[in-house]
């Protein structure tokens, strides 16, 4: 096995939690903003609901092919050919992720902190931090992860609790002022941030107790669901939702107008290291997986041969992809919610399970067959 590593389910449920988490409490906030207005903070648990399903549908194309990735079973299911392609397309789009969660790193210490150092600088940093935990294996991961977790939950609720009272309620009425239509809009994108739990189909074999992904992976959604729905209401009962809307990074801003009897202040220093280690864990988790489908495509019998071109290319590519910060908002925005959930977190797995339950039938059938005729 290319992985000897083993996680327990709730190592993986809090893998899968920081991997939504790191980027979608930065990003989501403004684009939900603009989409939904007011009832942006009903359109984050109802995006919710397409993780659940990406849960479901990795869970049970896990159970029914164990010991088995994604990248494995997709031959399994559609053949040689079309499955190594549908595998090289997931590894693809965790190359992709990878790179986009690095340039949303590089772009938000740019644009926020440190707008004289040279992107790459930040982008090259994070792929060689990334790279040394890909090359240690899943197991190394998903330990440092169980620090980072209570690091950026523990302060995160701090940080809610300790804005309260600038919080202004009257700006997130009146509700349903515009229809569910821009709900539905709205929804989409953190869908779309949910529907990275795909990456579970990755992991599942490395579980100690495989049938616990349901749960954990659940509960990852869920709990992710919870904190952008809190952040979405703590930013809009501050800024309101067209001023939220108008910003790139509105938690940055809300972490910084809180002012504790101008003795505890400068809180944006604590979003930036708590941002940081999960950006770090979702670059991470996503590299691993690329590495790792790589090596069971095309047969290698270690991944590690190719973390550090893989790194490269990851690097490369979170610099020329997108041109400035508005273009990533726009992709993000615009192409990233129809791409990722058409694709890879919906997409692909439901084909892949509704050709495995076919097939399944029609092979039952042909058994039937075969045994009245003897």
């Amino acid at each position: 096995m290319l992985e000897k590593g083993k996680i327990s389910p709730r190592q993986a449920g809090e893998l899968m939690f920081i991997t939504i988490m790191a980027t979608v409490i930065l990003f989501v906030p403004a684009i939900t903003s603009e989409l939904a207005g007011h009832d942006a903070w009903i359109a984050s648990p109802a995006g919710s609901l397409f993780g659940l399903v990406t849960v479901l549908l990795v869970f049970i194309l896990g159970i029914r092919y164990p010991g088995r990735t994604i990248f494995q079973y997709s031959e399994d299911i559609l053949g040689r050919f079309l499955g190594k392609l549908v595998a090289l397309s997931f590894v693809w789009f965790f190359l992709h992720l990878a790179a986009t969660v690095v340039r949303q790193f590089g772009d938000f210490l740019t644009t926020s902190f440190l707008p004289e150092t040279p992107l790459s600088v930040f982008n090259f940093t994070l792929i060689f931090l990334a790279a040394i935990a890909v090359l240690s294996g899943l197991e190394v991961i998903a330990r440092m992860n169980e620090f980072i977790i209570l690091l950026v939950v523990s302060s995160l609720l701090a940080i809610f609790s300790l804005s309260i009272s600038i919080w202004e309620i009257e700006n997130l009425f009146p509700v349903f002022a515009s229809g569910i239509i821009p709900i539905a809009r709205g929804a989409i994108v953190p869908a779309a941030w949910h529907g990275e739990i795909v990456a579970l189909a990755v992991i599942m074999p490395f579980l100690t107790r495989p049938r616990g992904a349901l749960v954990s992976g659940a509960a990852a959604v869920l709990g992710s669901t919870a904190l952008l729905t809190t952040a979405l209401i703590a930013v809009q009962s501050v800024f309101g939702p067209d001023f939220t809307a108008s910003m790139h990074f509105p938690i940055h801003l809300f972490v910084r107008s809180i002012n504790i009897g101008r003795i505890l202040t400068r809180f944006e220093v604590v979003i930036m290291i708590i941002w940081v280690a999960g950006v770090f864990i979702k670059t991470s988790v996503f590299y691993y997986c690329a590495a790792l489908g790589i090596a069971q495509v095309f047969g290698l019998s270690e991944y590690r041969p190719v973390v550090l071109s893989l790194g490269l290319i990851i690097a490369v590519f979170s610099i020329t992809l997108y041109s400035d910060v508005a273009e990533l908002a726009h992709f993000l925005r615009d192409a990233w919610p129809v791409y990722s959930i058409s694709m890879y977190s919906l997409g692909l797995p439901l084909l892949l399970l509704s050709v495995s339950l076919v097939r399944g039938k029609l092979s039952g059938e042909a058994q039937g067959k075969d045994k009245q005729d003897g």
